[in-house]
């Protein structure tokens, strides 16, 4: 299995099956029986198409469908990649009132062993490595922010040196917890309004889930002064008195 994070594992699957798969079935889609699944081929080799239909999926979608596809090709051809690389990252960082620093780490298919990389971008100077340390600081104000990371790998494909590109964007999500007058709804998000949805929202001793929209409802009043934290990161206290 593919150590590529969950949509550019599918990604990757796809460009290589729409280049691949086709010459494989030997000219079995010039035939008008396999006129539909020619035009969904000619779909999936649009990066737009791919692109916008990823942006829909979750990783667990993405992950699913990618050991589908793999499984549906295997079962008429060989499965067939082209080399990739990808920087194995979360998509996004929960950060406080300090930066925080993680290990960034390259996941490839098809490179020869010993790749090297170097890096830019929001890591610490180093080295060429196959790993990389991020530096993400606390975001500024209430508008969206992105650490960036671009890695060049130097690598050998079947002996063949060669260099893959390989970047990635990480949403930086400052944690904002809006509590309701009656302290029963508590909604979670970031410093841009963005819900924080299937995120863990701690009151005092007590984890709860956020659902839809981020929020968590509450059968009896938060108790006040209580501290709250969303993903581990202090979003503040419950003020105010009896509801």
């Amino acid at each position: 299995m593919s150590g590529l994070p969950p949509r550019q594992r599918l990604e990757h699957l796809v460009r290589s099956l729409s280049k691949f798969l086709p010459s494989q079935l030997d000219g079995l889609l010039e035939n008008a029986r396999f006129k539909d699944g020619a035009t969904a081929l000619q779909r999936l080799a649009d990066p737009g198409h791919v692109k916008n239909a990823l942006e829909r999926m979750s990783p667990e979608e993405a992950g699913w469908l990618a050991d589908l596809l793999t499984e549906r090709w295997s079962q008429i051809a060989n499965v067939e990649l082209d080399p990739e690389v990808a920087i194995v990252a979360p998509e996004e960082l929960w950060i406080g009132a300090e930066p925080v620093r993680l290990m960034l780490s390259l996941a490839a298919v098809g490179l020869d062993e010993g790749f090297e990389a170097l890096w830019e971008g929001a890591v610490l100077p180093g080295p060429p490595s196959s790993k990389a340390t991020l530096l993400a600081k606390p975001p500024e104000g209430k508008a969206p922010e992105v650490a960036r990371v671009r890695a060049q790998v130097r690598a050998s494909v079947k002996g063949e040196r060669g260099v893959f590109i390989a970047q990635v964007q990480i949403a930086l999500r400052r944690p904002v917890v809006v509590v309701s007058d009656d302290r029963r709804r508590l909604l979670a998000q970031d410093q841009s309004g963005r819900p924080a949805v299937g995120c863990r929202l701690e009151i005092g001793s007590e984890v709860h889930l956020t659902g839809p929209g981020g929020l968590v409802e509450l059968e009896v009043p938060a108790p006040s002064g209580v501290s709250l934290k969303l993903e581990g990161i202090p979003a503040g206290r419950i003020s105010g008195g009896k509801p």
